[in-house]
């Protein structure tokens, strides 16, 4: 569950104050697939920015179910401080964002493992069968969204479609129970966009929380609830 209680944010800008989100408030139950749409400047991107913890609003209130929080078993994201926050963002929250923000010196690979190793425990304590299983998955999800065979490559000499679908692959690796995603099948074609279309559909009913940003009509016609900003 993820309950939104009157989020404001605004943005001074050289034409003056502008406000994307004003006394937004929004309930969404687990295991949906909540598409979020509008124009470009709606808020979309800052919405999710916000509900992944990335952005701070100017008032309001972000709960999500995953921890121990004050309300029942949700927590307050902007209540904890900041290492408790990332700690919760890597253990619950899988996030796609539109920039290609992978780490050019790691492999395919290597990018779509990294936050399974980010955490309490550093590589060198992970035993054989946690890195081996880690590593069957990673490539698993390579498999699925078909970029299988690049895993050895560098992240700068795929394209940007193939960079986007790296980070679907990154956001789902610590199977989180919310996954977020920034317009996902920007500079995909129509094959890979039902394709990624189905494994957000799969994810809801395996009951996780997807909640995507997009102006692609198909993507947000496999949604199972839309919210026009």
């Amino acid at each position: 569950m993820i309950e939104l209680k009157n989020i404001r944010k605004s943005f001074h800008t050289p034409r003056g104050k502008v406000t994307v989100l004003g006394d937004f408030s929004l309930s969404v139950a687990d295991g949906c697939f909540l598409g979020i749409s509008g124009k470009s400047g709606a808020g979309k991107s800052t919405l999710l920015s916000i509900i992944a913890g990335l952005q701070k609003p100017d008032s309001g209130t972000v709960l999500i179910g995953g921890g121990n929080g004050s309300d029942g078993n949700l927590t307050d994201i902007f209540s904890l401080g900041d290492k408790a926050l990332s700690a919760f963002r890597n253990r619950n929250i899988g996030f796609v964002s539109q920039e290609q923000s992978f780490l050019e010196n790691l492999t395919v690979l290597d990018n779509v493992r990294l936050p399974f190793f980010i955490g309490s425990h550093k590589l060198a304590k992970r035993r054989d069968e946690d890195i081996d299983f880690i590593n069957n998955r990673a490539m698993e999800l390579l498999e699925k969204l078909g970029i299988a065979h690049l895993a050895a490559s560098n992240p700068r000499d795929l394209s940007g479609g193939e960079n986007h679908r790296l980070l679907i692959a990154r956001a789902l690796i610590n199977n989180p129970s919310l996954i977020l995603a920034d317009e996902p099948t920007d500079s995909v074609d129509a094959e890979r966009t039902e394709q990624i279309a189905g494994i957000f559909s799969q994810l809801a009913d395996d009951g996780k929380t997807v909640i995507l940003a997009s102006h692609d009509s198909k993507l947000l016609e496999s949604c199972g609830r839309v919210v026009e900003l």
